[in-house]
């Protein structure tokens, strides 16, 4: 039988009871060749509700977020790391938290813009497959 929440991330440690501070001090907690060869192969799951809503709201496939990703671990902003859920009563998940910026047509003004996105991932234990959890433009 397993005892305490289960962690289904590569990052070797221990999440914290449902009442602790979910930050995990340090990182980025995933070496960057390592995300990018998974995002260069769309290895890529939507693991949260929230992943899911995100992308069928903003219509991005696997393949939009790990471009996502990719330019995040390039160019982004890293803002730092921490434990995720799946709720309800689901397995936990070190993740990365990062800020991106890129341009996008927007149809509303019919030309491009500066959109930013904000990406949560981690490497799953098997080290085979990202976990999104959470992919969406800033302010939603």
């Amino acid at each position: 039988m397993i005892n305490g929440p289960v962690n289904v991330s590569a990052y070797e440690g221990t999440p914290p009871d449902e009442d602790e501070d979910r930050s995990i001090v340090g990182g980025p907690l995933y070496d960057a060749k390592a995300v990018l060869a998974l995002t260069r192969a769309d290895e890529l799951a939507f693991w949260s509700r929230g992943a899911i809503r995100d992308a069928q709201k903003w219509s991005l496939e696997v393949s939009d977020v790990c471009r996502l990703v990719e330019l995040a671990i390039r160019q982004g902003s890293y803002l730092g790391a921490q434990w995720c859920v799946q709720k309800p009563n689901g397995p936990w998940a070190a993740c990365d938290t990062y800020k991106v910026t890129r341009e996008e047509w927007l149809e509303a003004v019919r030309g491009t813009m500066p959109v930013t996105y904000y990406l949560k991932f981690c490497v799953a234990k098997t080290g085979t497959v990202l976990f999104s959890v959470s992919n969406h433009p800033e302010g939603t």
